[in-house]
Order: C-alpha cells, then structure tokens, then sequence
C-alpha cells in the first residue's frame, strides 16, 4: 500500500475509535453542573458504537444527529466491555462559612494572636498593682538600756489616681524614751493618725504611675486590631486555599474526563479490527493515548491531594486537628461570576481605610507614645506638694503635762526644682521623634490600604472579563468538536488523529476556564480583605453586592 494511502487508512481508523467517546450505561458522562454552578469541564462528546454486522458500516450504526441532542450522552445496549473509570461516591465537603468559622476558632496562628489579649490584661493588672493600698507595720523593743521601751505600728497607705498619698494607721509607744524622741510615746492607748500629700506642680495631672496604667490599657485595645488584622489575612489564605482546591478537583475530573474517551474508544476500536475495518496501529495509537492521558491524570491527583494538604491548615476539628479531605469530598463547584461593571469601576478606597485594622492599631500606638510624652514633659515641672496631717493619741496620759492628748493637726509644703532636666528633655525629644516616626507610617500605611484595594480591584475586574472569555473559549471548542465529531462519523472526513486535537482543545479551554475562576474567587477574597473585611461573606452582605444570575445549563447548538 503506498505511503499516502497507509496514513490516510490510519487516520481514518483513529478518528473512527474518537467517535466513540461516549458509551452508554456504566459510562461516565461529562461533567455538567447545575446552574447556579459554572460548568468548567469541557463537554468531552462519547459516541454509543453499536456493532456493525458483516454487511453494516459505521455510517449505518452511527449517524450523527444533526439537532442539538448530539452533544447528550447516547446510551449502547449492550454496553461497551471497556475498563471504566468509576466515579467518586458524593461526600460531604466544607463550605466557606464553616471553613472560615473553624479558621476563626482553631487555627493556631489566630490563638496565638488572641493570647496578646491575656498579655495585655497582665500588663493592665500590673499597672494597676501601682495603685494598690500597702499594709505596713513593725515592732520595735528595746529591753537592754538605759532607756527602756517599746514601738509597734500599723499603717495603710495607698497612691491615688489624683497623683498624691493617703495613709491612716495607728501606733503604740511605751517605756522611757530619749529626750529628743520624746515624739516615738503615746498615751496608753495609742495614737491614732491620717494624713495626705497633693501634688501642686509635677505629676498633678499626669505620673508615672497613672502613664503606665493609661499606656496599658491602651495597649489592650492596640491588640484587638492586631487581631483582626490576623484573622482576616487567616481567613483570606484560607479562602484561596479553599479555591485552589475547588480548581484542583474541577482538573482532576478534566483530566479523568478526557481519559475516558480513549478507555472507550479502545473497545469500539478493538471490535473494528476484529471484523477487518481496522488496524493493528489503530488499537496502539489509541492505547498510547490512553497511557498519556493516564499520566495527566496522576499528575491532577497528585495536585488535587496537595491542594487538600494545604487546605488542612486552615480546616480543623474540634480539637484543632487537621482535616485532610478525600478525593472522594471533592465535588464542590464554582458559583456563578458577576460581571466585571458588577464591581464598579473603581475600588471603595475610604471604605478600606475606614475599616482596615492597621490604621487603627497605628493610632492606639500614636495614643500610647503621646502619654509618655506628656509623662516626660511633666518630669521637666518643679516638684512642689502640699501635705495634711491629723493624729490624736487616746488613753490615759503618759505625762502630767497632757502634751500628747490634744488633737494634733500638721500642714506642709516640699519644694523640688529640677535645674538641668536633660533626663526629662532627652525623653520627651526622643518621644517626638517616635510620633513623627507613627505619623510617616500611618500615611504610608493608608497609601499602601489605597493601593491595595485598587490592585485587588483590578484584579477583579479583569478576572471577571477572563471568566467571560475562556466561557466563550470553551464553548467555541465544545462546537469544534462536535463539528469535528459529525465529520469523523463520515468515513473518510476526519480521522482519530484530528479528532484527538479538538478533544485536547477541550481540554486546555476547560483548564484555562477552570483558572480563570480560580483567579476571580482569590481576587473576590484578595478584595474582602484588602477593604478590611473578615471573609467574603461578610464583604458581601456589608456592601450588597448582588447575587451572581443564575444562567440556564442548556446544551450548545
């Protein structure tokens, strides 16, 4: 046979095997989801082969219809004897809403910024330590001197929120005392006495124990934003890596779709070459596709089951465990797109800097350096404080002269002046420089927010122009291979090796289709939080953003 006419002959017997892409029963047929779901894989046409008797030809057992049911599944009684691919029993597979709720509960990196909360509640307890009362006292006895006696004393005393002290105790001095410590004996019950300082000048309005309390309770709402911060970059990751596995599956099924059709062709290709309209080369040619298709497959599982690894970082049991999901779980689709006009043309920028969590922290740490700083500017007043003391002794007198029975009543004033206060200066510079520093960041930051938000908005958009586009590419390659399908039915028209060339352009639009959803959920979560919100669902009912239309899942003409 010439060289020209064995090609042909082959070419013609490799395109009659792809007609038979789809068998009947037991037959996995291709993957259509129900709206409002987007279908991503190609609609991989299998042709039912009915064994041609000895005067029959493929012409006469398969016509193709010329009406739009040519891209339904045709059924084949009997049933092709053809290793099948089986399909996934359906399991249950997490949704966003629980997958973002056990990110917010168990995810490691989120308890470990929620902990800041117990260390910021430690330093606001301490600090308030500063303003507990202190319980003081002490004996004193002298039994071996000239002069005998015995000293005890009990004393209350705590610093005020106002800046100054309060005391009040009680004291019992007894025996024969030095001349010049006449003041250490009481009356034979003891003396009772209270007093206060009041700052005038220096720490009136400001201390250094007010500034640490003040700075410490500031800093318990600094961590809130932190937090939040965290957990929507949390809830973010695991969004995406949520979608990725989503678009991992929805490959994993292209890829299994596509090796079916040679699995199939292989029997119909068989039963040819046993009644002499095939050769021998047909039936290898067909089995070296189904061996590269079978290595397409493995290579989607392997990334469909690192997808699932990933995704257990976020996706956690009660107890915090990862949960790594079965192939078998994936069968969760991708929704419905909004258009690109849906997002608006440009992003909601004062929306993201009101709601973005960084700037707030920014301002609770610009809130704590101002406190230090006035602490530091009130070091460099004069220390001037007023004092009132009152203490009455009680019992029976100790001398004749009744000098420890009268009401005793003490006022006085201390006066401090710091000359240099380089120690009070140096500070409050360095605090100014710390501000500047804040006030540079916080507008950096909110650029940073605006350009944010406007580079996931772009994202977006251009993402939702793609779905639009790689749809309109998979149904042009859907119409191709029909087409090239109703030519292959004609002896002599097409062959297996065309025929296989639309099938992969099926395929490769498929898996463009599949990656431009891919690129149009991560920019939708890149958004949610790039406006500050803490999953999409969230970014959604704040803002109204419509639900996506439901489209009709009918079959392409």
């Amino acid at each position: 046979m010439p060289c020209r006419t064995l090609v042909l002959a082959l070419c013609l017997a490799v395109t009659a095997c792809a007609a038979g892409c789809r068998s009947g029963a037991g037959t996995r047929a291709a993957y259509r989801p129900s709206p409002p779901s987007v279908s991503v894989e190609p609609t991989l046409q299998q042709t039912s082969y009915v064994d041609s008797g000895p005067g029959d030809t493929v012409e006469d057992a398969d016509k193709a219809p010329e009406s739009d049911e040519l891209l339904l599944p045709l059924t084949v009684d009997p049933p092709i004897e053809a290793e099948q691919i089986p399909a996934p029993e359906p399991t249950d597979a997490p949704t966003l809403g629980t997958l973002a709720e056990s990110v917010r509960l168990h995810f490691p990196l989120i308890r470990q910024a929620m902990a800041a909360r117990t260390i910021a509640s430690g330093e606001a307890l301490a600090a308030a330590g500063a303003f507990d009362r202190k319980l003081k006292g002490y004996s004193n006895s002298q039994p071996l001197d000239f002069y005998k006696n015995y000293r005890q004393m009990v004393e209350l005393r705590r610093d005020t929120y106002w800046g100054g002290e309060v005391y009040g105790g009680y004291r019992v001095g007894r025996g024969l005392f030095e001349p010049w410590y006449l003041e250490r004996e009481t009356n034979k019950g003891g003396e009772f006495n209270a007093g206060f300082v009041v700052p005038l000048s220096q720490n009136r309005s400001i201390d250094k124990n007010r500034a640490e309390l003040w700075r410490a309770q500031l800093e318990q709402g600094r961590v809130e934003p932190e937090i939040r911060a965290m957990i929507i970059g949390s809830v973010r990751d695991a969004t995406i890596a949520y979608w990725e596995w989503v678009a991992a599956a929805a490959n994993y099924r292209v890829a299994e779709a596509i090796l079916n059709l040679g699995v199939v062709r292989a029997g119909f290709i068989k039963r040819q070459f046993e009644i002499g309209e095939k050769r021998r080369l047909d039936q290898v040619d067909n089995q070296r596709i189904i061996v590269s298709r079978t290595a397409k497959v493995v290579e989607a599982r392997q990334k469909l089951e690192q997808a699932a690894a990933k995704l257990s970082l976020f996706l956690r049991d009660e107890r915090g465990e990862p949960i790594v999901l079965p192939i078998e779980a994936a069968t969760v689709e991708f929704p419905e797109t909004l258009s690109a006009e849906a997002w608006g043309a440009e992003a909601n920028v004062a929306l993201a800097q009101e709601n973005r969590p960084e700037l707030a922290e920014l301002q609770v740490a610009r809130q704590q350096l101002n406190v230090l700083l006035n602490q530091a500017r009130n070091e460099t007043l004069p220390k001037v404080d007023a004092g009132m003391f009152v203490s009455q002794d009680v019992g029976e007198p100790t001398s004749p002269k009744r000098d420890k029975s009268q009401l005793r009543l003490e006022a006085t004033l201390a006066v401090e002046v710091p000359l240099e206060r380089r120690n009070a200066l140096g500070k409050a510079r360095q605090l100014r420089g710390k501000i500047a520093q804040i006030r540079a960041k916080t507008q950096f930051a909110a650029d940073k927010i605006a350009a944010e938000a406007q580079i996931a908005h772009t994202a977006l958009t251009a993402a939702a122009e793609r779905v639009g586009q790689t749809a309109e590419g998979l149904k042009l390659a859907e119409q191709m291979q029909a087409a090239e399908k109703r030519r292959f039915e004609v002896i002599g028209q097409s062959s297996l090796f065309e025929l296989n060339i639309r099938e992969q352009q099926t395929a490769e639009a498929a898996v463009l289709r599949i990656g431009a959803l891919l690129d149009y959920y991560a920019s939708l979560a890149e958004y949610a939080a790039a406006l500050g919100f803490e999953s999409v669902e969230d970014f959604t009912a704040a803002t109204a953003v419509p639900d996506a239309p439901e489209v009709p899942d009918e079959p392409l003409p």
